[in-house]
């Protein structure tokens, strides 16, 4: 005589089923968070970012040369109080200058960088993305073939626990398909 197989919980496959549609939903959310998150950054390194130190260049280039200018109108005037404090005008302004040409060169980098450095591990997220879509979708789909199965064997209407104790086979019984016993 076969072996009897000890179906005590289809319920447990349902439940199980459950948490992994709950986990599937909430994984879904966070990797395209993930990936809207990493257009955005590219977006912003793009536009805002680029944008910004473009125009604080160029405005710190229109300030640098009106402080060389006034440099320059202290010089003809021959006052060396006003040449000293226009040449620590000009040294700020070149400072400045620099800062914003410092920026822009970081965004550029960054920008050249971004594919290697970001979108290579965002790919990453972009296959476990497509896996928990696909393959997780014939895990539910083999867990609930799974439950039908075991609940067909053991004769236990599916999602009903009041009726699995009544057609639950007696230790040592096996329960065939179609309600008989042995």
């Amino acid at each position: 005589m076969s072996p009897s197989a000890k179906v005590t919980s289809v319920e447990a496959l349902d439940a199980f089923k459950a948490s992994l549609v709950v986990y599937l939903e909430k994984a879904s959310r966070i990797l395209d968070e993930v990936n809207a998150d990493v257009a955005r950054t590219r977006i912003w390194l793009q536009t805002d970012r680029q944008l910004h130190w473009k125009g604080l260049a160029r405005q710190r280039t229109k300030d640098l040369a009106q402080a060389e200018q006034e440099l320059l109108t202290a010089r003809l005037s021959d006052l060396p109080e006003a040449i000293k404090i226009r040449r620590l005008s000009v040294n700020k302004a070149k400072l400045a200058l620099q800062e914003a040409e410092n920026g822009l060169a970081r965004v550029k980098q960054w920008l050249r960088q971004y594919e290697t450095r970001v979108e290579a591990h965002a790919k990453v997220v972009s296959q476990l993305r497509h896996m928990l879509a696909h393959d997780m979708s014939k895990a539910l789909s083999f867990l609930e073939a799974a439950a039908t199965a075991l609940a067909a064997y053991a004769e236990i209407p599916l999602h009903d626990p009041a009726d699995a104790t009544k057609t639950a086979a007696a230790p040592g019984e096996i329960v065939e398909p179609g309600g008989g016993k042995r």
